[in-house]
């Protein structure tokens, strides 16, 4: 009875029977699993060691949204309580008071998401009112707590306007790149960009002031299209004496994944850079396992650069087919209105491997990542359950392929398909009101 109500809350029913089965049980289960886990402890992660990541929990809320908003929003004051009056915020975290502070440039921006994607699916514009305290004692408001995010963001930007990289942005293997200036985060300010833009909307919503987050969310606009260019693809990072890392000048490590889809996700306005971009990851990056999160692999330790040079080539975060940024490819896809190449990349991940016996992990969950070509045995996983794929595969496939998804004034209803769809059904119970949706195509276009 408990799995069947979290079940009801969305189905699908598309052309595709495996799409189908993912998505009304198994995405939403391993999702609703990780939440519950908190990547926190597993075969591979000792619990004692991590506690909750700040990044991982603030994404996790997305998964349980819908279902389970209740989940969902005491985690965010969990979160909240987790953060400094200046935006900083505990890295990992055992409990209130109990954590510690890293150099990574993107965690408190995660907030923004958690909270603007609440509000979005419950209308509880309360939230922003609710007091919670800073570590140190001080209290504030959700709100207040979310404008000390902007104060995080624009006194963290270094020499080229870009966030400080410090020991890892999202890709916590990229932990050496400046050495010890910390190097700036192309990545960071995209992402920075794109939180900032959740935050825009929700105040302008309001009707509230939004013209200083506006100017902050200007300066990593600027400075991205400033420096970031390198002529086909957006470049990854800024590394000690100012050395681009994933830039054509490279030998290995010449692109990145992030760099690309987030160009898109952080609404940069030049769209040919965009189509170029996108274009790049299609010809550079994929394989017949999904995209891989660079390349070509490092095959010598750089100091400079960090543990990604220390991996395998071809596994986790050095050229591996890494699944959670993966997704947000496909969201990028769909925000350009590209629905055959945002299908085939998520048909093309999805865990139902018939070669098993190569694939090894259940071939109903998502893994964190897959070998890829670089590798001595392609298309092996590992770090199966524990992903933020899940949360991120199911959101992104009913948000924006399927196009069903909450804004501050409702469900908005946007599909982008691929062309051979000639029609899909969905349910959604969204704000108490369950909606039975038909979707027909019959000009097969893809949105």
């Amino acid at each position: 009875a408990h799995w069947d109500r979290f079940f009801s809350h969305t189905s699908v029913e598309t052309p595709d029977p495996e799409v189908n089965i993912f998505m009304n049980y198994w995405t939403a289960y391993q999702a609703k699993v990780a939440f519950d886990v908190g990547r926190v402890t597993s075969f591979y992660y000792w619990g004692i060691g991590r506690g909750f990541g700040f990044r991982d929990t603030a994404q996790d809320t997305i998964a349980v949204t819908i279902a389970h908003p209740e989940l969902a929003l005491e985690r965010i004051k969990l979160l909240a309580r987790q953060m400094q009056s200046d935006g900083k915020v505990y890295h990992h975290f055992h409990g209130d008071g109990q954590g510690e502070f890293t150099k990574h440039c993107d965690d408190p921006l995660w907030f923004i998401l958690a909270v603007s994607e609440y509000i979005k699916e419950t209308g509880e514009w309360e939230l922003l009112d609710h007091i919670e305290p800073f570590i140190g004692g001080e209290k504030g408001s959700i709100l207040d707590h979310l404008l000390s995010v902007v104060t995080y963001a624009e006194n963290n930007r270094g020499k080229h306007g870009l966030p400080v990289f410090g020991r890892g942005d999202w890709n916590d293997t990229l932990d050496y790149i400046g050495g010890d200036d910390g190097g700036e985060s192309v990545w960071g300010g995209m992402f920075y960009a794109a939180m900032l833009n959740n935050l825009i909307s929700l105040l302008e919503y309001l009707g509230k002031d939004a013209a200083n987050v506006i100017r902050v969310r200007n300066l990593f606009h600027q400075s991205v299209e400033q420096h970031c260019w390198d002529g086909e693809w957006y470049i990854r990072a800024f590394g000690v004496k100012d050395k681009q890392i994933g830039s054509k000048q490279n030998e290995a490590g010449k692109i990145f994944l992030n760099t690309q889809s987030w160009a898109v996700i952080a609404g940069l306005p030049d769209k040919d850079k965009l189509i170029s971009a996108m274009d790049s990851v299609n010809k550079h990056l994929d394989t017949d396992f999904g995209p891989k999160i660079c390349a070509p692999a490092y095959r010598e330790i750089d100091p400079n650069i960090g543990l990604i040079t220390r991996c395998v080539w071809g596994k986790k975060e050095n050229g591996a087919i890494f699944n959670h940024p993966a997704a947000w490819l496909i969201q990028a896809e769909c925000m350009l209105g590209r629905g055959n190449k945002a299908y085939e990349y998520y048909r093309k991940l999805l865990p139902n491997r018939v070669d098993s016996d190569t694939f090894v992990a259940e071939p109903y969950v998502y893994s964190q990542y897959i070998t890829s070509d670089e590798h001595s045995q392609p298309g092996r996983t590992s770090h199966s359950w524990q992903t933020g794929t899940a949360a991120w595969m199911f959101r992104i496939n009913f948000d924006y392929i399927l196009g069903i998804r909450p804004h501050y004034s409702g469900l908005l209803i946007d599909p982008v398909i691929p062309t051979h769809w000639k029609s899909f059904k969905a349910q959604r119970i969204f704000r108490g009101t369950r909606y039975d949706i038909e979707v027909l195509n019959p000009e097969a276009v893809e949105s």
